[in-house]
């Protein structure tokens, strides 16, 4: 199962896009707009709708959630290593360093508040994004900007530490113990979406029968077709 277009989620609206545009929306779960043209809808049609509302506001939010605190237990992780380390130069560097790298991923998912995008993407590519792209990405980037640390502080520790081959072997260790805690983390989000992977099939297949049974009654609709069965 996937979403063939982005869906964003906010409290007031629902909006079905494409290239940053919107193709669908739905105002308080009750008004259909369909390119720009609102639709005045039967008894039938507006309970057909307000189900496919809920449906949408209730699994889009769970699927970005967990993409998301994936990536954030990575970038926590990392984000508290640079915490007083470096002066304001390199800090903005290595944070610039950690937008750069995690914003192709970051596009696909976002949560801002009470507001979520989904972008088009089967749940296979859900599984792959966080097994495959994200978790090996985090513990480059975060092998990367140790090396960076690191080397801003080799000078100094060089100078000041008479142990310097001790302390740059245990700081090595510690950068082992980074990558554990970040693979670990991933870890469990990929296992809760592994075992949420059914659960998350059956509930796109019924926003799916809902919106075969809207775009019977709609005819508009049959040209955006959010949820369709993709083979997994």
């Amino acid at each position: 199962m996937a979403f063939r277009y982005g869906v964003l989620i906010s409290p007031e609206h629902i909006r079905v896009m494409q290239n940053n545009r919107t193709y669908v929306q739905i105002n308080h779960n009750q008004q259909l707009f369909v390119k720009g043209e609102w639709l005045e809808l039967d008894e039938e049609e507006q309970r057909l709708l307000q189900l496919y509302s809920e449906g949408l506001r209730k699994f889009v939010p769970e699927i970005v959630s967990l993409a998301v605190d994936g990536v954030e237990v990575g970038l926590s992780s990392i984000e508290a290593m640079l915490a007083g380390v470096g002066n304001k130069s390199q800090q903005a560097e290595w944070r610039a360093l950690i937008r750069e790298t995690t914003f192709q991923f970051l596009s696909r998912f976002v949560r801002t508040g009470d507001h979520f995008y989904l972008a088009p993407q089967s749940l296979n590519e859900l599984d792959n994004f966080l097994n495959r792209e994200l978790k090996p990405q985090l513990n480059t980037l975060a092998r990367h900007t140790v090396g960076a640390v690191w080397g801003a502080l080799r000078d100094a520790l060089r100078q000041s530490d008479s142990n310097f081959e001790r302390a740059e072997a245990q700081d090595w260790q510690s950068v082992n113990q980074l990558m554990e805690k970040i693979t670990l983390g991933m870890d469990e989000k990929i296992v809760e979406l592994e075992a949420k992977s059914a659960l998350f099939c059956q509930r796109m297949r019924e926003l799916d029968h809902i919106e075969t049974k809207l775009q019977q009654r709609i005819p508009l609709l049959a040209e955006y077709d959010v949820v369709v069965d993709k083979p997994q």
